[in-house]
């Protein structure tokens, strides 16, 4: 073929396809729990906070006596308060930016996202319990470090609640291979 052209192949799947849609997830975490989980954003103190040490770094070392030792050590303080400052800065751009996180109204807590990865082998196994909804036999079943089956879970830290969805790593893509699920 002259002049070449550009083909078509599998590798040129976008990158967004190649991710499990949480967004989607997360709608459908919304819609199907009657109001005891909603979309709200972390707060703000956190960061500010940070960013305000970065500021107050500098001007203590501005407080230090003459010196070669106490210019040394402010300069190092000015360089500690901007690398502080900076990263406040964009933990707080990242948290207003955010459309939000899984929020547990009754238990006043925002969701854990795990990402839990199975040999294709255990597919039925994990279905199964998916399935069930039963969070504990799905969480005794023993994780691997291959993608070709992961499940995408959501959940409180002592287990009280926790919504599931499991995708295959097909085509350079993830794909749902079961709905939204929520175990108890």
């Amino acid at each position: 073929m002259w002049p070449p052209q550009k083909m078509q192949t599998k590798a040129a799947v976008s990158p967004k396809n190649r991710e499990m849609n949480t967004k989607k997830f997360c709608e459908t975490l919304y819609a199907s729990c009657d109001g005891a989980v909603v979309r709200r954003r972390k707060s703000i103190l956190i960061p500010a906070l940070i960013i305000v040490v970065g500021i107050v770094l500098p001007l203590l070392g501005s407080l230090l006596g003459d010196g070669a030792v106490s210019d040394t050590l402010h300069s190092a303080l000015v360089i500690a308060g901007i690398g502080i400052a900076l990263t406040g800065a964009v933990l707080l751009l990242g948290r207003l930016a955010g459309d939000g996180e899984p929020y547990h109204l009754e238990r006043k807590c925002f969701l854990r996202r795990r990402t839990l990865s199975y040999d294709r082998n255990l597919r039925g196994k994990v279905l199964d319990a998916l399935g069930k909804g039963d969070y504990k036999a799905f969480m005794a079943l023993p994780t691997d470090d291959a993608s070709g089956l992961t499940v995408l879970v959501y959940d409180l830290p002592d287990g009280s609640f926790a919504a599931a969805q499991a995708f295959e790593y097909a085509e350079l893509e993830y794909r749902p291979i079961g709905s939204v699920m929520m175990l108890k």
